[in-house]
């Protein structure tokens, strides 16, 4: 009886162990499932935003195209210019300036600096009435009042000689430029793109519209968008310089922009390393005892650029400690497993012991009976 219900119980054990293993199995998967989540949408906003962040450029200078063919706006009125500009100046401050030069070598130039003792700067290059060209500079105010304006000089600056001239003209259409400095002070310098757009009146060149675009609020948007989980956040062109990334405020750029190479960081070394290695998209690896999970993408904005996104998360305190506990658990459910079952079969292989002894004592006793009968039936025939 008593045996009875001790199968009865481990049975029971055996189902529930095993039960408790199934959902530690599965809520693992899910476990892994939320972090690939999270993964998916951080990669997917960050891509989102870099677009949202560049795009408008490209609409910009489209615009301004158009509305010059139509003789909306041009260098003669320098009005229309500012005009213009004004409602992107504070929408777009990612915007480092706007400016359009055209075949004759005149140029317009709204440049925002944020310098100490002015806000902004209009550069015109233009012909006096001796056709001569000539260069000169406005400071403005906060409020785009002027402050002074530099002596007019012979210019050295020709925008037709410029990579985002060239370069729309060469295509005929929207143009980005690759990344390089906004500054020629090499103790200074500020990461950047330009995209620009050609300009045609009767399917004749007459200039290009062109927008600079400082990468530097790009890599504060990535600050912002991987501080909550220690994330690390790097988008990179072909020729590995860096276009952005989250750590910025930390590294300091002398010299020349900087590439992967400059990034000193082991998680991301290793998860480059990792990358190069096996090819996957994206992958877990550890340091320090830290689990961390890794996406290497492509960031496509547009037709002209491809760029590549890479993520480094730490896997949270949180999903770390459930993912232990659930082995833990697992694992003393297996164990129980075991000891059940080693205990259940015990007890069905001890009855059938018992009548397997009872059976061969039997069968002494019927063999004992027998060898009697042979003896007593032999005596009686001598």
């Amino acid at each position: 009886m008593f045996n009875n219900f001790l199968r009865s119980i481990l049975l029971l054990l055996i189902f529930s162990s095993s039960w408790v293993i199934y959902t530690s199995v599965e809520q693992r998967k899910h476990l892994d499932q939320f972090s690939d989540d999270y993964i998916w949408q951080l990669k997917t906003s960050i891509k989102n935003a870099t677009r949202n962040f560049l795009m408008p450029a490209k609409n910009i200078v489209k615009l301004g195209a158009y509305l010059i063919e139509q003789d909306l706006i041009s260098l003669d009125k320098p009005e229309s210019l500012k005009a213009f500009v004004y409602p992107f100046i504070e929408t777009y401050p990612q915007f480092n300036g706007y400016f359009v030069g055209d075949q004759n070598k005149e140029f317009w130039f709204w440049h925002n600096t944020y310098a100490k003792n002015y806000v902004y700067r209009i550069q015109t290059i233009t012909r006096n009435i001796e056709k001569q060209l000539v260069e000169q500079k406005n400071f403005l105010d906060k409020d785009r009042n002027s402050l002074r304006k530099s002596t007019p000089l012979s210019p050295e600056y020709d925008p037709t000689t410029r990579l985002w001239y060239k370069g729309a003209t060469a295509i005929g259409g929207f143009y980005w430029s690759d990344v390089y400095s906004f500054d020629s002070d090499r103790e200074h310098l500020i990461p950047g793109v330009t995209a620009s757009y050609p300009i045609y009146k009767n399917q004749q060149l007459m200039g290009v519209w062109g927008v600079d675009i400082v990468l530097s609020e790009l890599s504060n948007f990535l600050f912002d968008a991987g501080s909550s989980r220690a994330t690390d956040l790097v988008i990179f062109n072909e020729q590995e310089k860096v276009i952005a990334y989250s750590g910025f405020k930390n590294v300091e750029i002398k010299q020349r922009l900087i590439t992967l190479k400059d990034l000193k960081k082991n998680t991301i070394k290793k998860a480059l390393t990792s990358y190069q290695e096996h090819g996957f998209n994206e992958f877990y690896f550890s340091e320090q005892g830290i689990r961390y999970l890794v996406s290497y993408s492509s960031l496509l904005f547009s037709d002209e650029q491809e760029w590549h996104l890479l993520l480094v998360v730490p896997e949270s305190q949180l999903s770390q400690n459930m993912g232990n506990d659930l082995y833990l658990t697992a694992l003393f459910a297996v164990f129980v497993l075991i000891i059940s079952l080693l205990r259940f079969v015990y007890l069905l292989r001890q009855p059938l012991s018992i009548s397997v002894q009872k059976l061969s004592a039997k069968n002494l006793v019927d063999k004992d009976k027998i060898m009697k009968k042979t003896a007593t039936n032999t005596s009686v025939d001598e």
